[in-house]
């Protein structure tokens, strides 16, 4: 009996840590294709987000440089992250790690917000995927 009460609370335990809400993905995509203008609206929204997180980072941690930004978005997010001088590359999507929905608009707009956070101006490049991977670099007007 005790094991079997210990078998129940170990599968409890597992679904709990395997189950994520598809409940915002599914609306995005259903609102997405029925609602016009809101691919846009889902960008801007997704900048500003990245904004709001990146400003609350900078007030308690001083990241200086392109680079430390790069690395820190990774380490908080756990995706691995090679970078260079003016640009990293993400093994991973660190805006669906941050925001639990996988769209172009939301990858993309999280992350420029959240550069811009620390007044830098990039471009992202986007592969995605089963596995998506994600470059970004330093606008050349902004170095």
């Amino acid at each position: 009996m005790r094991g079997e009460k210990l078998t129940k609370k170990w599968r409890l335990i597992k679904l709990s840590k395997m189950h994520r809400s598809d409940f915002a993905p599914a609306f995005i995509e259903e609102c997405l294709s029925s609602v016009e203008g809101i691919s846009e609206m889902l960008y801007r929204y997704s900048v500003g987000y990245g904004i709001e997180k990146g400003k609350e980072v900078r007030r308690n941690i001083a990241l200086k440089t392109f680079g430390d930004v790069a690395e820190f978005l990774g380490m908080i997010t756990g995706v691995n992250v090679d970078k260079g001088d003016n640009f990293a590359v993400y093994s991973g999507c660190p805006a669906y790690a941050m925001t639990d929905v996988k769209r172009n608009e939301v990858c993309r707009g999280f992350v420029e917000g959240f550069f811009k956070a620390f007044d830098l101006d990039v471009e992202v490049e986007l592969a995605c995927g089963e596995t998506c991977t994600m470059r970004v670099r330093v606008k050349e007007e902004s170095k």
